[in-house]
Order: structure tokens, then C-alpha cells, then sequence
């Protein structure tokens, strides 16, 4: 009987001891203060847009400083590390209990410039009127870098321990290519990243109608690749008065105007497939057919144009070409021999460089035209059979009931691609909704973030990341 007894007392006094565990990191994760929380993120994105980080020419090792300041202030060590004068990369980790791998939240510190004089309030002035804050980067993306930062520093407070280390990483130079940022890391510290499973980035949002209710949560787990070619016609040179039919600037504008005339070429993939289907609740009469049957649809003349309308989903379903630079001539009366082209041609997951290259000689049917590739990126997917994209369905089933999240291919290029080939899985998801007109102000004028956006982005990241985390 006494031995038994013990035995009784010891199991329950364990069983007393993981009850108590479980109810702190219970009550961690359910009794979280999200206003107090936004209301401190609104605050230090104010700050945080008020550093003047353009690039070019970037300065954005005083952004990576200023979240190095706010990371010590809440007992997270950091390592700032220079890329170039001036530019760094900030990189930081909240230790886990290391049952799962790592989960990266990259975000980048330079933002594009800005024209005071064409803004209705100064665009580094971090202001807010009429509840939302203003600034260059409020969307782009020091909104969501600031989001990431206080969803991570939520959970260092509240004492819960994830499965996975949180590793917080702030890059220079993404809106020029990433030279000196993300392409920099990953060739010099891909160390600090080796044990990283996931990774979420800018990319895609939570798509807004007009009012500003969500449509459905958009998951970039893809990005198109970019291609850029340059078209070099030669041909004879001579006096404008005589005009000669296979001039340089002729052939030319001749194999443009094939390529132009070639039609979109529609590739649907199963994901983006899928995609449309999921969407398609959120459209009316032909189009939502449209979209229900996307692949159907992409056969049909007069569906194509519906489909053509919108030219970011349309992008999704086929490989684009745009004719950005034109070179030729230095006199009008004075035919030049020498005539260039660039494209910038976006493609598909799966496509090859040499494929559209070669779609391109056919196309245009001029064998006297050079084609030279200017660059080249190739961009693989992630998959979509993962804890993280769980996790986030997760989250938007408590936060929007009813409203889908789709898998989403973006034709823009990001710095995510630089993981992906070291083998992470990286989604680019903003927790945030977006409408049309603030999405028309990333990049252009009036850039700013409602503040109550910021509010819901950090306490659905906060979400995210305790789910992926093993926290339910």
C-alpha cells in the first residue's frame, strides 16, 4: 500500500506539474492584449518610416540599427552585418525548444523613392490622418518587417517556448535586386539559416474589395521567373530620303510586332487551377463561370477577354513579354544600322530559358536578329503540403470564416527565391487587408497602412507563428 501510495503521489504531483505547463502556455497563447500590442508596432513603424532608407542609395544600416535598438529593449541579441558601406543586413533568433526546425521572417529595410512634392503628407514623416499611418514602406514592406518583429517579440514576453527558433531577418537592397541583401546572405551566411524549414516574406495579401472586406488570403508559393532579352537588328545604313524596306529599325519593329500579335499562350498549372476555383465565389455571372472552369475558359475567345481584363491573375496562366527599352538612331534624316530591343519576359514554374528562347526565333522568323539574354533567374515553387500553410488556413478560419486561402503565383519577383535555393520552403503572405487603392500606392504616391491593419497583421502573425509553432 505505501509503495503504491508514492506512486499515486508521484504520478500526481507530475500530472499537477504538466497541467500547470500546459495552462501557462494555454493562457500565453489565448490571453494576449492584441490592441496594446498594435498600438506598440504603430509606434515603432512610426519611427521606423521616419528613416529615410531609399535606394538607391539605400542607407539602410541605420533601419537595421534602429531594430537592433528595439530587439535589445526586449532581451534579443542581434548581429548586424555589413554588405556594404552603409548597408547591412539585421539578423536575429528567439530560441525554441529545437523539436522542429527553424521558421525565417524576412523582410527588407530599402523602399523606393519618394516625391514629397507629389504627396499629400511628407512620405517620411511616419503621420497619422484619419487612421492610417503614412510613409514610404508603411506596405512596402516595413509594415510587415515591423509586424513580424512584434508577433516575435509577443512571444518572448509571454515566456511560451515554441518547437521551432523564430529567426528574424531584415535585408538591404531588394527593391534593386538584392545584391547587397538577400543574394549577399545567402552567399555568405547561409549558415545562420541551415536549420530553417519555412519562411515568410512579402509576396501576396489578404485581397480587399472596395470597402475593404476580405475576398479571400492570398499565399505566394510561387514567383514567376525572370528572363530579360536583348533583340539586335543589323541592316544597312543610309540617307532617310531613300528608305530601304530591310532596314535595321524595319526588322525590328517587324519581329516586335509578331511577337506582340502572338497571342498569350495559355499554360494553366494545377495550383493556379485552384486558385481560380476558390476565387471564383468572389465574382458574378460570366466571370465567376470563368473562373470556376479556368482551363475551359482559357479555350474561349470571348472568355479570354473576360479572363485578360485583370492583368495580375491573367499573368498567372501564361508566360508574359513586354518591350521595355528601345534603342536606334541618332539623326532623323539618317537610317541607322544597328537597332535593339529589350523584353522582360516573365515565366512560369517549369518553363526553361531555352525553351523561350527559342519560342522567341520562331515567333519572330528573322534569323539576322541576335537574341542575347541579359538575365536570367530561375524561381522553383514551394510546396503547399505543409505545417506553416496549415497553420495559416488555420488562423483565417478563425479570423474570416467562410473566406478561402488559395495558393497564389505572383509575377513579380521577390527576395524569397534566394531561400528557396537553399532549400526552404518560403511563402511570401501579408496578414493584412489590401484593397486597390492602397495597393496602387506601393510604389506610387500616398503609401500608407490603416492602423487598425496593423493591429489585425500582428495578432494573425502572432497566430501563425504560435500554430506553427506547436502552440494550439
Amino acid at each position: 500500500m505505501l509503495q503504491m501510495g508514492r506512486g499515486l503521489a508521484l504520478s500526481i504531483g507530475v500530472a499537477l506539474c504538466l497541467a500547470a505547463t500546459v495552462s501557462v502556455s494555454s493562457a500565453s497563447a489565448r490571453d494576449v492584449d492584441y490592441k496594446t500590442a498594435g498600438e506598440e508596432a504603430t509606434k515603432i513603424l512610426a519611427d521606423y518610416l521616419r528613416i529615410d532608407t531609399t535606394v538607391p542609395p539605400g542607407n539602410e544600416k541605420k533601419g537595421a540599427e534602429f531594430l537592433a535598438g528595439i530587439l535589445k529593449q526586449n532581451g534579443i541579441e542581434s548581429q548586424i552585418l555589413e554588405t556594404a558601406p552603409d548597408r547591412a543586413c539585421i539578423y536575429a533568433r528567439l530560441k525554441g525548444n529545437g523539436k522542429k526546425k527553424a521558421i525565417v521572417l524576412l523582410n527588407h529595410i530599402d523602399v523606393v523613392p519618394a516625391n514629397a512634392a507629389d504627396w499629400k503628407h511628407p512620405p517620411f514623416s511616419g503621420e497619422i490622418h484619419d487612421g492610417e499611418l503614412w510613409g514610404r514602406g508603411a506596405l512596402d514592406m516595413k509594415g510587415m518587417g515591423i509586424i513580424e518583429l512584434q508577433a516575435m517579440l509577443m512571444i518572448k514576453k509571454s515566456g511560451v517556448t515554441l518547437d521551432r527558433d523564430i529567426i528574424f531577418l531584415g535585408t538591404p537592397d531588394e527593391e534593386v535586386g538584392g545584391v547587397y541583401g538577400a543574394a549577399w546572405f545567402a552567399k555568405n551566411h547561409a549558415d545562420l539559416v541551415k536549420d530553417a524549414e519555412f519562411l515568410l516574406n512579402e509576396g501576396f495579401m489578404i485581397d480587399a474589395d472596395d470597402n475593404g472586406k476580405a475576398k479571400y488570403w492570398g499565399v505566394n508559393f510561387a514567383e514567376k521567373s525572370p528572363l530579360w532579352l536583348e533583340l539586335t537588328a543589323k541592316g544597312q545604313a543610309g540617307h532617310a530620303s531613300m528608305p530601304l524596306p530591310d532596314s535595321a529599325t524595319n526588322k525590328l519593329v517587324r519581329a516586335l510586332s509578331k511577337l506582340q500579335q502572338s497571342g498569350p499562350n495559355f499554360k494553366v498549372l494545377p495550383p493556379v487551377e485552384e486558385y481560380f476555383k476558390n476565387i471564383s465565389s468572389t465574382e458574378s455571372g460570366d466571370l465567376k463561370d470563368a473562373y470556376a472552369n479556368i482551363v475551359e475558359a482559357t479555350k474561349d475567345p470571348a472568355k479570354t477577354k473576360l479572363i485578360m481584363g485583370d492583368v495580375l491573375k491573367s499573368s498567372m496562366l501564361k508566360n508574359t513579354v513586354s518591350l521595355t527599352v528601345m534603342k536606334a538612331g541618332y539623326k532623323t534624316n539618317v537610317i541607322p544600322g544597328e537597332a535593339t530591343a529589350q523584353l522582360d519576359c516573365r515565366i512560369l514554374p517549369g518553363v526553361t530559358k531555352d525553351e523561350v528562347v527559342s519560342w522567341v526565333k520562331k515567333t519572330i522568323d528573322e534569323p539576322s536578329i541576335d537574341i542575347g539574354v541579359i538575365e536570367w533567374e530561375q524561381a522553383e515553387p514551394s510546396k503547399l503540403d505543409t505545417e506553416l500553410y496549415e497553420s495559416i488556413k488555420a488562423v483565417a478560419k478563425e479570423e474570416a470564416p467562410g473566406v478561402p486561402v488559395v495558393p497564389v503565383l505572383v509575377p513579380w519577383f521577390t527576395d524569397s527565391h534566394w531561400f528557396r535555393e537553399l532549400g526552404i520552403t518560403a511563402y511570401g503572405f501579408e496578414p493584412v487587408e489590401v484593397d486597390r487603392v492602397h495597393m496602387a500606392t506601393m510604389h506610387g504616391v500616398d503609401e500608407r497602412i490603416p492602423v487598425k491593419s496593423i493591429e489585425d497583421g500582428v495578432r494573425r502573425m502572432h497566430k501563425i507563428l504560435l500554430k506553427c509553432g506547436g502552440v494550439n
